[in-house]
């Protein structure tokens, strides 16, 4: 009798963890820098429409944080992976994967600027993409972060984020697909 009754409340129970997604972080050991590293669930992507070539026509922004682990000494970076679906070898138009010289993080009462860490995915201790599908063209940008950084970007993400470049003009990409759940679960993870 006992068997009957629980089996449709364990069912239930199977059939509901199944439908939320694993969201915990993907800790490993970089096999080839010896570094370990914790690395956000799924990013945050951000877009740009670009409505004068296509209807949905985007460039894209992933946005993830990854903590580093060096023999105790623990590190925050911010991966800023730029790609697009715009084929832009048949237009004359200015290429987004161009590395910028800053990011601006943008929330309605303040903004963080970083500018990219000298290195790139070396300086990070990766030697493999992360936060992006390796057979996209895509360009990655690292920025260091502290933990009151790392705390401010748990507190919600930024409405918006802008890529400067070298003449100090912004691209601002929107929020897209952004889960708050997958930074609570990291800031869990590596314990702020």
């Amino acid at each position: 009798m006992w068997l009957r009754a629980s089996s449709p409340v364990l069912a239930l129970l199977v059939l509901c963890s199944c439908a939320q997604r694993d969201l915990w972080p993907k800790e490993q050991l970089d096999p080839k820098t010896a570094v370990n590293v914790t690395i956000m669930a799924e990013p945050w992507v951000y877009s740009l429409d670009v409505r004068m070539l296509a209807a949905n026509a985007r460039d894209y922004l992933n946005v993830g944080v990854v903590e580093t682990n060096r023999a105790g000494t623990r590190a925050y970076w911010l991966g800023v992976i730029a790609w697009s679906t715009i084929d832009r070898r048949v237009y004359a138009a200015v290429d987004p994967s161009e590395r910028p010289t800053k990011v601006r993080l943008i929330w309605s009462a303040t903004n963080l600027e970083l500018i990219p860490a000298a290195g790139g995915r070396s300086a990070v201790g990766l030697s493999e993409p992360v936060l992006v599908d390796p057979t996209f063209k895509f360009t990655e940008t690292w920025y260091s972060l502290s933990t009151a950084q790392v705390a401010q970007l748990g507190a919600g993400a930024p409405a918006t984020i802008a890529l400067i470049d070298e003449k100090g003009q912004p691209t601002t990409y929107e929020k897209w697909i952004v889960n708050a759940s997958a930074m609570s679960e990291f800031l869990k993870a590596v314990g702020l």
